[in-house]
């Protein structure tokens, strides 16, 4: 399997897009699919949890590793991601995304942490006393 990769700087957002600005993100599977994704605001958030319920929400493993990578992803190959609003919904964008889409949202969830790490050290200020 190819490794995932994003799409190069000149195809993407601005370097300073990334979950925490709220902007959009496009990358590249190794299935060479163009996935669009944007961070899920926290109203819809808390639609999901009310949505799926207390058990399903209260499992970190479930909505962090699947559900709120999957309902990031707002268009793939220029054709639109509907917003999930029920449980069938979820597990079609689930299954939609597969284990390439997850695989190219988990390296560059990789690398934005990185980054974070970096600005982090770089900055004494922003280091825990």
């Amino acid at each position: 399997m190819a490794k995932p990769h994003t799409l190069p700087e000149s195809q993407t957002a601005p370097d300073n897009a990334s979950p925490a600005s709220g902007q959009a993100v496009v990358l590249k599977d190794s299935l060479g699919r163009e996935l669009k994704i944007k961070p899920i605001d926290v109203l819809y958030e808390s639609q999901l949890v009310r949505m799926l319920g207390t058990e399903v929400a209260t499992n970190p493993s479930y909505m962090m590793g699947f559900v709120y990578p999957a309902t990031s992803v707002y268009e793939i190959d220029g054709v639109p991601c509907p917003r999930p609003n029920n449980q069938q919904e979820v597990d079609e964008a689930i299954q939609r995304l597969g284990r390439e889409g997850f695989a190219a949202l988990l390296v560059h969830m990789q690398s934005e942490l990185e980054k974070i790490q970096q600005m982090v050290e770089n900055n004494p200020e922003a280091k825990p006393q």
